[in-house]
């Protein structure tokens, strides 16, 4: 999980070019009509955004009353949005381009309204207020936004994440003999300001994320087995471990500090159980 650069043009010009694509008749003209009141709206955001205090904005009651014509502003395959989300690319590191940064887990397939579309729909294609996320997160997301500064989910282009380990996994064998593991935080010896933990415990509760890593986990174990194996025939285990761990910085470096694999490598480096279950696979060689 790692943070992202926002927008760094001028929002209020998406806006005005959505609704330059729309063909003549009330429609237009209605949006046209709202142009001066969109744009204080967006001055308004501007503001808080930088302060990162979005949860201050009220919802417009007459703005609201326009949602079905401003909805009509956003389609993901439109030419507007298509040039908003590869402008969004071309500012990320390129490690995580396509990967959902709310998740880490699946390609981010769809654009996520930071403030709800339901609520805010004048900001419906505000390039801040979107966010490049995967179907899943977007879906458990929905329209929840908090109207307080108890934020109920990080948000990515703001929220600046530690440099120190939250993100920790414990190693274990279920029924069948197989690896498991379970993926819990830890504020350790709380050097990570305690409301921005609450955030990130919020975010990775209501997305749903320590049972998706555990699974996406589960996936990688016998991928990550085949190469302690193969490097465990010509070297001792401190030896990999040393070299592992060298690989897992540069992969934070990368990917984000607490990414899911980097822990989960390190957590299985750690674990007895793997390191028992390597040197049998060793054996029978």
């Amino acid at each position: 999980m790692r943070n992202l650069t926002p927008y760094n043009k001028d929002c209020f010009a998406v806006h005005e070019k959505a609704v330059s694509k729309k063909h003549k008749g009330i429609l237009k003209d209605n949006l046209v009509k709202l142009h001066p009141q969109i744009r204080q709206t967006y001055n308004s955001f501007e503001k808080l955004f930088l302060a990162n205090q979005l949860y201050l904005l009220k919802p417009d009651e007459l703005l609201v009353e326009s949602e079905p014509d401003l909805k009509t502003l956003y389609k993901y395959q439109s030419s507007v949005i298509k040039v908003l989300r590869e402008d969004i690319r071309n500012l990320q590191v390129k490690t995580i381009i396509s990967t959902c940064q709310n998740c880490t887990i699946d390609s981010a397939s769809t654009l996520d309204h930071i403030l709800p579309k339901a609520k805010f729909p004048e900001f419906i294609v505000n390039p801040k207020n979107l966010f490049p996320c995967c179907s899943t997160c977007n879906s458990y997301k929905l329209d929840s936004f908090s109207t307080d500064s108890n934020q109920k989910f990080l948000n990515l282009y703001l929220d600046e994440l530690p440099d120190e380990s939250y993100l920790f996994v414990d190693v274990f064998l279920d029924k069948d003999e197989e690896f498991n593991f379970k993926y819990y935080l830890d504020n350790t010896e709380n050097k990570i300001n305690a409301d921005l933990f609450l955030i990130i415990e919020n975010h990775y509760e209501k997305l749903h994320l320590f049972d998706r890593l555990r699974l996406k986990s589960i996936e990688h174990i016998s991928e990550f087995e085949n190469r302690i194996t193969l490097f465990r025939k010509r070297l001792t285990m401190a030896e990999i471990v040393f070299d592992f761990m060298n690989a897992v910085e540069e992969d934070r470096k990368a990917y984000g500090f607490n990414h899911w694999k980097s822990a989960l490598e390190l957590a299985l480096l750690d674990s007895k159980l793997f390191n028992d279950r390597i040197e049998k696979r060793i054996k029978k060689v």
